[in-house]
């Protein structure tokens, strides 16, 4: 038992005798040189590159095994036939790396496998499959020479092959398949798929399966068991180490093909749009719902409309053949302000008989703020200051519904020139008052409904911007970028519509908020917005503010002109170049009630046959990618909400001047700047 258990320390130890101690101190172990044989066509286990540098999987291994054990290793590359004959015969070689068979086994001795090798049979697209060695019958066969499928062949002597052809190299025998010389070839999988991916060869085949599997070891003469011992060592080191599984990763394990590499990216990319998509279309699917039904309101307002319109149409031409007593109602009341006259036409429109309105109070047909109206205009009249004054009155007809008439009053005289009431000559105005309330609700509708829109697609919108990013992270590929690129540069156009129709709601029916406010700050304040946010440098713009009203101050709603000067400015910059175009902006007083201020630049020009066109909704300039064509229209809305005028000046090639009057204001009693 003793005896054994010294043996199998001695097996254990036997390494370390042999060449050191560890790795960690190999500078202590002795200096060796071998000889290594390699086949030069062997890719991608050994071969000479193009550069006529050794390299390959079982060069790199070897190299490896040399740098553990402090060897010096000189490859020699030649025909795989002269490598043989080196290493068994001549023995100017002291390894290389065979094939396992048990024949060869007789002359030579096999380290521990270094890899697995896969042989198939290697067919042409064009024809028929080999699937097994049996299937070889009556086929020309290649193969290369002095190889181990050499010598197989030698042992199935029961195969009847038309012609076996031998060839220098695996390489050589492909190729004489795909040249049409021989019907198929036994290669190894490995080195026939390195080859077609090299040399980009797509009309050769492989069987389903492998034909067999060998064993590839490195080899030396049975003398050297002691080198073999070391080689064995050597390869544990390397593999120990993870070398051996980086360069088996960097030769022998198949490269991903793209589709391989990024199919999760692009799965993932694929579900982003579809739901986008999906998305899309059920916000697009609710969106046309809710436009057909507001059409459908909107028709039935301007059917509405329409008929309301024919009827003030007719009741005008009736107007116009009646006589003036006939429209108009004298209505005469006493100081306290009860009826003493009033036609039949006053009572037929309130839905009275004569005798319930007579010596009533007119307060009682009238609505509350009506009432307090005819008090202040009754009590101004009575100290004389006026003749008559005009106001329009709500009065309730027997049914209730509100009667709206245009009221002109004036005192009551008997013959001594005595006040004794006042005289009220009205005319209903109630079909063209609740024409025009129904049109203000039908703005007001619109207005909301083009606020609400705008406010409720930036939730869709942020989700879209916030799904690009993520594609955008997630994604190495610069063609796919490019795509997520495109939709958001969309996604933002998109945002900037709906940011144009809440503008055009806010300038429409916003309310006035006037201000006194220094001018000259509100121009630089915008054209410092309008070159960030293009990313230029406002340095280089040349931009002139001239001065020639009495002050740089000015009253106005200074939210309104902000809007405007940025239409009117970003139109300028953005039709021509940013640093090459001379703006010139100039305020003055135009006359006593109104001041001027005009926008002139040397740039491209307007052409005459577009001036009208440019102030119309969705009008697309020449640099049409940059805006959806509502910058004049928004420029236009607004002079006409402040109350001003605007024109325009251009030619082509000319530059273009673009003029505002706007009306002189009270300067408010404190300078604000808001």
């Amino acid at each position: 038992m003793k005896t054994i258990s010294k043996a199998l320390l001695i097996f254990l130890l036997f390494p370390s005798f042999l060449f050191g101690q560890a790795k960690s101190n190999n500078n202590t172990l002795p200096e060796k040189s071998i000889n290594y044989g390699i086949d030069k066509t062997y890719e991608p286990y050994e071969f000479v590159n193009k550069d006529g540098e050794a390299t390959g999987f079982n060069v790199e291994i070897i190299k490896a095994i040399g740098k553990e054990l402090n060897w010096e290793v000189n490859i020699h590359p030649d025909d795989w036939k002269k490598i043989r004959y080196k290493l068994e015969e001549t023995h100017e070689l002291d390894a290389s790396a065979y094939f396992k068979t048990v024949d060869r086994e007789d002359n030579l001795l096999f380290s521990r496998p270094i890899s697995l090798v896969y042989y198939s049979i290697f067919t042409r697209s064009d024809k028929e499959p080999v699937e097994d060695l049996f299937s070889l019958s009556g086929k020309k066969v290649a193969i290369q020479e002095v190889t181990i499928v050499e010598e197989y062949f030698d042992q199935l002597g029961f195969l009847e092959l038309e012609e076996l052809k031998t060839y220098a190299s695996e390489s050589d025998a492909i190729d004489a398949v795909v040249r049409g010389e021989a019907d198929c070839a036994i290669t190894s999988f490995m080195t026939t798929n390195y080859k077609m991916r090299a040399e980009n060869i797509s009309n050769i085949q492989s069987s389903s399966d492998p034909v067999f599997i060998t064993e590839y070891c490195f080899v030396v003469n049975k003398k050297d068991s002691a080198l073999l011992d070391s080689l064995n060592w050597g390869l544990r080191l390397v593999k120990a180490s993870g070398e051996y599984d980086n360069l088996y990763q960097k030769w022998l394990t198949p490269k991903k093909g793209w589709w391989e590499v990024n199919k999760e990216l692009i799965l993932m990319i694929i579900a982003i749009l579809l739901l986008l998509a999906i998305l899309a279309g059920i916000y697009i699917y609710s969106l046309r719902n809710l436009v057909r039904k507001k059409s459908l309101v909107i028709q039935k307002e301007i059917q509405n409309r329409t008929e309301t319109e024919w009827e003030l149409k007719e009741s005008e031409n009736m107007r116009s053949k009646m006589e003036a007593f006939t429209s108009v109602m004298l209505v005469e009341t006493n100081l306290e302000h009860n009826i003493t006259q009033a036609p039949k036409l006053f009572y037929s429109i309130l839905g009275f008989e004569e005798n319930e309105l007579w010596g009533v109070n007119i307060h009682q047909l009238l609505s509350v703020k009506s009432v307090a109206k005819d008090q202040e205009i009754k009590s101004i009249l009575m100290n004389k200051e006026f003749s008559y004054l005009d106001a329009e009155y709500e009065f309730k007809s027997s049914s209730n519904v509100p009667v709206w008439m245009d009221s002109s009053t004036s005192l009551l005289y008997d013959a001594n020139q005595k006040i004794i009431g006042f005289k009220q000559f009205l005319r209903d105005i109630t079909p063209l008052k609740q024409a025009n309330l129904n049109l203000k609700d039908l703005n007001a509708e619109l207005a909301n409904f083009m606020y609400k829109t705008s406010h409720d697609v930036r939730g869709p919108i942020a989700n879209v911007l916030g799904l690009v990013n993520l594609g955008n992270l997630k994604s190495n590929d610069k063609e796919i970028s490019s795509y997520f690129g495109m939709i958001e540069k969309s996604v933002h156009k998109l945002e900037h519509i709906f940011n144009d129709f809440k503008e055009v709601s806010f300038i429409l029916h916003g309310d006035l908020n006037i201000t006194t406010f220094d001018l000259k700050e509100l121009v630089e304040d915008v054209t410092k917005s309008i070159f960030l946010k293009r990313n230029k440098d406002i340095k280089k713009a040349k931009i002139d503010f001239e001065l020639l009203a009495d002050s740089k101050y000015i009253t106005s709603d200074r939210a309104l002109l902000k809007r405007l000067f940025y239409q009117l400015i970003e139109n300028v910059f953005e039709h021509n170049n940013y640093y090459d175009t001379q703006l010139k902006i100039v305020y003055e007083k135009y006359n006593a009630t109104h001041y001027k201020i005009y926008f002139e630049d040397d740039g491209i020009g307007i052409p005459e046959e577009l001036h009208k066109k440019v102030f119309e909704v969705f009008f697309k300039g020449k640099r049409s990618d940059i805006n959806v064509g509502m910058g004049l229209y928004m420029a236009k809305k607004v002079i006409s909400r402040l109350g001003g005028e605007l024109n325009l000046k251009s030619k082509k090639g000319e530059g273009t001047t673009i003029e505002i009057i706007l009306p002189v204001r009270q300067m408010a009693e404190n300078i604000t700047y808001n």
